[in-house]
């Protein structure tokens, strides 16, 4: 369970969460080999199926699909082994859709309660350049594990609207949202070795923070390299810009500086002087501005990279959809540090009254219990 991705950072903190309070969380994943490993008291199960990687490389390169062990979901071998590592649960939680078959065999066949966790409800409508063929399968499977779902969680009102608009009933749709670990992404100054690593001593730094092969991510910072940094660096001559994520291929652009996978996101983050997410395709809502905000950071987003927030604009954060408006945020900030240091904190507490993990998985417990109880459908 690496903590590589807005969707592994959310499954991370949700199975901590419920299993902090007494549950038996178990985290199923696909993977190239059987094995079971423990991380933080949650017992974390790595099966596959009968189909060789490489086969699965092959028919992912011609799909367009990201994972190739995503394809376990319709191997007959791979759902015999799920099948006996989950008899016992009460509820089984689909982290995203594609599954398919999986939530058919469990609503229908077991009858048990599936929870369908929606990290970007119809993502494939929503990005531009998906393969159509991707399109097709991706949304007739989603509409799919829709129907056969007990409770659908979606991480904004945003997107609990968008289900209702395609026709799902809104009384099994339920907002989880994303959130922040605020005691881990804290303020400090203690990160002078972060600099020196980075060759960052004297300068100001503005970073972006989000998984590389994701196309929206690869859209920004392309948005970074080419018409916002130029701005920026005209009028402040010591900006650095900094950018945080994996990749599975090598980028360089021009005016950006690359971390690849860091460890402990916060350490960038608490030697930045502002953070931005100039996002303009996509859905969800972004871990990253969470992240930001809880490190107390002045952040700088379009209405895209917000969308699904309780964010006001010029209280907690800087709204700009024109690029050239976007720089001139970025050098407002870097030039007047009382705006800088008065946004910031507004974030922060932002995110302490609304954003905490903590709080989130109370209020999803909350819930499961109903669902168990079956009084969700009564509400």
């Amino acid at each position: 369970m690496q903590k590589e991705s807005g969707a592994s950072v959310r499954i991370y903190n949700l199975a901590k969460g419920l299993s902090s309070h007494g549950n038996s969380v178990k985290v199923i994943m696909p993977g190239r080999e059987n094995m079971r490993k423990t991380v933080d008291g949650i017992g974390v199960f790595f099966i596959r199926g009968f189909l060789p990687h490489r086969v699965l490389k092959i028919i992912t390169k011609l799909l367009g699909v990201a994972r190739p062990t995503s394809l376990y979901f319709y191997d007959f071998l791979f759902i015999l082994r799920l099948r006996r590592i989950v008899q016992k649960a009460d509820i089984v939680q689909f982290e995203g859709t594609g599954a398919g078959v999986l939530t058919l065999i469990f609503k229908r066949f077991l009858k048990k309660k599936v929870v369908i966790d929606c990290h970007d409800v119809f993502q494939a409508l929503r990005l531009h350049h998906t393969k159509m063929l991707r399109r097709i399968l991706e949304t007739s499977l989603e509409k799919l594990d829709y129907r056969n779902a007990d409770l659908l969680l979606t991480v904004s009102e945003s997107e609990s609207k968008y289900l209702v608009s395609m026709g799902f009933q809104r009384p099994k749709i339920h907002v989880v949202p994303n959130g922040v670990d605020t005691k881990s992404f804290a303020k400090s100054t203690k990160h002078i070795e972060t600099r020196k690593k980075y060759g960052l001593k004297d300068s100001q730094i503005v970073t972006f923070v989000g998984n590389l092969d994701y196309s929206p991510n690869r859209e920004a910072i392309q948005a970074l390299s080419s018409m916002i940094a130029p701005r920026v660096l005209d009028e402040i001559k010591n900006a650095k810009f900094l950018v945080v994520g994996k990749s599975r291929d090598k980028i360089e652009l021009p005016r950006l500086t690359f971390t690849g996978f860091v460890d402990d996101v916060s350490d960038v983050l608490n030697i930045s002087d502002v953070a931005v997410a100039p996002l303009f395709h996509g859905s969800g809502t972004r871990l990253k501005i969470l992240e930001y905000f809880s490190c107390g950071l002045p952040v700088v987003s379009t209405s895209i990279g917000a969308e699904g927030l309780n964010i006001k604009d010029g209280v907690n954060i800087f709204i700009e959809d024109s690029l050239e408006s976007f720089a001139s945020r970025i050098v407002e900030l870097l030039k007047n540090k009382d705006l800088s240091t008065a946004l910031g904190k507004a974030a922060r507490a932002l995110v302490e009254s609304t954003y905490d993990w903590t709080q989130i998985t109370k209020k999803l417990e909350v819930t499961l219990n109903r669902l168990l109880s079956e009084q969700f459908m009564k509400v």
